[in-house]
């Protein structure tokens, strides 16, 4: 993950393909396949800034059939380590009210 600052020098995260990520909202629908709170890795980010991530493995237990979240908004999602825990920056809650569509990698997006 790479960090974009802010002119005061504040940190804001840049979203790149590799990079693990918290779902805060459930996936939209009336039956959703993602809950908030479950976590995986990019895999792909559209040209629309839209995430495509794989969960399997990583916060579903190992053996589940490969499942990936389509086109989950930037918005929806924070940065975390390799447990799934949230990283902390007061600068995200602001990433996650509509800045993060700036944050992701253009080099990235297909």
């Amino acid at each position: 993950m790479k960090f974009h600052y802010t002119a005061d020098g504040r940190p804001i995260p840049i979203l790149e393909v590799g990079d693990l990520v918290r779902l805060t909202r459930d996936e939209p629908g009336p039956s959703p396949t993602a809950q908030a709170g479950e976590w995986g890795k990019i895999r792909r980010i559209t040209e629309r800034g839209t995430l495509d991530i794989v969960l399997a493995g990583y916060s579903r237990p190992r053996g589940v059939t490969l499942s990936m979240v389509s086109d989950v908004s930037a918005i929806n999602v924070v940065p975390c380590d390799h447990r799934g825990v949230a990283l902390e920056s007061p600068n995200w809650s602001n990433w996650r009210k509509g800045e993060a569509s700036g944050y992701l990698s253009r080099k990235d997006r297909r």
